[in-house]
């Protein structure tokens, strides 16, 4: 994380957080619906006979519930950005923001499978895997090729790679490697257990 620098202003700029809330946006009907129907179902569904009428409502509640969640996360990420220029890649988050640096890396790309997209970030050397904003993008795993350190960036992308893809080709020729298909599970998890023993140590978290 960095303080006193932004993008400059001929920078690509990716609205992250609002397109995944944009998507999201794609369970609003079902949520109004489900929890409007459990709402009936447990005022009005009293005198029915049957399991149903004791669990209609509760099962229409959770599933309006189930349907919320994605939205409630989306919205309260609907400000994070993604920017590229001259310099590097930007993640803003709010007021909190964080460069990873072309000269950092040896190459750049995405990785894609039918379900899912990600931006690859390949550093040259070892990486601050407990970065306060990019901890969470860092994976572990085999390199691109001999030579790259395992440690990597990975941005799963909640819509389509087209942007992030001519944003890294504009920016980053050097270091694009194109677009690579990947098994369906190739994304992985961030490590959070890891993290919070790490920085616990530390005395950061």
């Amino acid at each position: 994380m960095i303080s006193g620098a932004e993008p400059a202003v001929d920078a690509t700029v990716v609205r992250y957080g609002l397109r995944r809330f944009l998507w999201s946006l794609l369970f609003v009907p079902v949520t109004l619906v489900s929890g409007g129907l459990g709402v009936v179902e447990a005022v009005y569904g009293r005198d029915s006979d049957g399991l149903f009428a004791i669990w209609g409502p509760v099962l229409f509640l959770l599933m309006a519930l189930l349907f919320a969640v994605p939205v409630v996360s989306a919205w309260r990420t609907r400000r994070w950005v993604a920017a590229f220029d001259a310099t590097g890649f930007w993640w803003i988050r709010g007021k909190e923001i964080a460069l990873i640096r072309w000269d950092s890396l040896a190459g750049v790309g995405v990785y894609w499978t039918h379900q899912i997209s990600t931006v690859e970030l390949c550093p040259r050397d070892e990486i601050d895997r407990d970065d306060p904003l990019l901890w969470q993008f860092v994976r572990d795993t085999e390199p691109l090729r001999p030579g790259l350190p395992r440690l990597r960036y990975r941005i799963r992308l909640p819509h389509a790679h087209r942007p992030y893809e001519q944003a890294l080709r504009r920016w980053a020729p050097e270091l694009w490697f194109g677009v690579v298909p990947q098994p369906p599970s190739y994304a992985g998890r961030p490590d959070r257990a890891g993290h919070r023993e790490r920085t616990a140590r530390r005395g950061e978290g």
